[in-house]
């Protein structure tokens, strides 16, 4: 999907309330993490308020991590996929499906909540949609034909990040980590005749500017902001 001039400034705009939304609680946050943090050992939940906002699929659900000790944590999120808000204008029709994020984190600096980890996710959706399809042996062209998309995305990522305490006894914490990766697509057509296949287009290795319909391995930058609370 291309974006326009101003499918661009609508993101950016709505990225900038998403900020200052989120402005307040930082804040307070770092107000409350003066003092040293508390180790919250056991199980956790956590949240991630802005993903119903993802510019190609909304994502909705819940994390789940345990911390060992003060330094290590394991962590994973389960999210239903379905159809972005910025994505209305594209002819993809009935978009679902389901995305795990599973990450280890590694806490060097425990007193100021400063932590790097890596994570490994998986993305299965399918959707509707219209494409040209040509078959090579004998120049038949199919134009605007309707088909069912099958998605697999898989990636890694290597990240760092910031825990702030939100109340006094640790309960409540707000999280934010930045990283880089790489993920790879593969894209299952159904519904297409036998012999025809979409027009090659040749791609990098790892291309910077994805196509969302082709196969292709491409990096991702995963930033992320999650409320945390320890049961």
């Amino acid at each position: 999907m291309i974006l326009s001039v101003a499918s661009i400034d609508s993101l950016m705009n709505k990225a900038f309330l998403i900020f200052l939304f989120f402005c307040p609680f930082y804040l307070n946050a770092q107000k409350t993490n003066r003092h040293t943090p508390i180790v919250q050992k056991g199980v956790y939940l956590t949240f991630n308020p802005h993903s119903f906002l993802e510019p190609i699929q909304g994502a909705i659900g819940l994390g789940a991590g345990y911390r060992f000790n003060k330094h290590f944590e394991a962590w994973t999120e389960l999210n239903y996929l379905y159809k972005g808000f910025f994505n209305e204008g594209s002819g993809q029709t009935n978009l679902t499906g389901i995305r795990s994020i599973t990450s280890f984190k590694y806490y060097y600096s425990q007193k100021h909540g400063f932590f790097v980890g890596a994570e490994f996710r998986i993305k299965n959706y399918g959707f509707g949609d219209y494409n040209t399809f040509i078959n090579e042996q004998t120049s038949d062209t199919l134009v605007d034909f309707r088909y069912k998309a099958k998605h697999r995305l898989t990636g890694g990522a290597f990240f760092w990040g910031k825990r702030f305490k939100l109340t006094g006894n640790g309960k409540f914490e707000l999280e934010g980590n930045v990283g880089i990766g790489v993920k790879q697509r593969k894209i299952k057509r159904e519904n297409v005749p036998p012999g025809y296949a979409t027009i090659l287009v040749p791609v990098r290795k790892i291309n910077p500017v994805p196509d969302n319909d082709i196969e292709q391995s491409l990096p991702y930058f995963p930033a992320i902001v999650r409320f945390v609370y320890h049961l």
